[in-house]
């Protein structure tokens, strides 16, 4: 079974909550989290998990010593790149 990939307007609204969200939110049971994965189809943790992602890729995460996940896609790096 292929997994469901992600695309890119989906990496892109999960880039935007990112953006808006302290790094100690970035859980499943976040309520901004639980409403972004209704609209996008996936689960709270899928989604959680790919703003932690996109934390392993942010310098203002990893200067402090924070790690994030280290599963950070291709498409990830494009969509972190690109905004």
């Amino acid at each position: 079974m292929t997994p469901n990939r992600w695309n890119r307007e989906q990496l892109t609204l999960a880039y935007y909550l990112y953006c808006q969200l302290p790094f100690g939110r970035l859980h499943s049971r976040n309520p901004e989290i639980i409403e972004l994965a209704q609209l996008i189809g996936r689960t709270p943790s899928a989604v959680a998990m790919k703003l932690v992602n996109f934390a392993s890729l942010d310098p203002a995460i990893t200067s402090t010593g924070r790690k994030g996940l280290s599963a950070a896609s291709n498409l990830d790096r494009e969509v972190w790149a690109e905004f």
